[in-house]
């Protein structure tokens, strides 16, 4: 693995146990950030989306936490690249879709039930790969979430 490419800094969220109301009092699944190197996983931060489904970074008493602090605490280097793209018709509307090629290295923890904040974008993650069985480098294909509020 050429390691001079892991420009990026990612965060792995996991779901947390803990469940967030709403404005209308119904409880909302959570994502928090997820530390692979030590497997460690903040149950007092969690990621929040907004109506065009950017993630914002939330403490347990509705304070928004610094993303540059979680990105200091929790991110991991990777190299993060559009794959494809593609626009399909759903319901009498264009919809886009965009599949990221993710490279890192080995953590024994991620898996397909993750997903990564990249930015202020969250991406579903598709597979996880470890790349010929040796546990150095990871390859994770991603897909952006629908802007559209489309169930997940």
């Amino acid at each position: 693995m050429d390691f001079s490419k892991l420009r990026h800094r990612i965060i792995f969220l996991k779901p947390a146990q803990g469940r967030v109301k709403n404005g209308m009092n119904e409880n909302v699944p959570v994502w928090a950030p997820f530390q692979p190197v030590n497997g460690k996983l903040e149950e007092d931060i969690y990621v929040t989306e907004d109506d065009r489904a950017f993630g914002t970074l939330m403490t347990d008493g509705g304070q928004l936490y610094s993303y540059n602090l979680a990105v200091s605490e929790y991110a991991v280097w990777a190299n993060v690249a559009p794959a494809s793209g593609r626009e399909y018709e759903e319901a009498q509307k264009l919809r886009a879709e965009t599949t990221y090629k993710i490279s890192t290295r080995y953590f024994p923890d991620v898996t397909s039930e993750m997903k990564i904040l990249f930015g202020v974008q969250i991406l579903d993650i598709i597979s996880v790969l470890n790349i010929g069985e040796m546990n150095s480098e990871l390859q994770i294909v991603a897909k952006e979430r629908d802007r559209y509020g489309k169930e997940y």
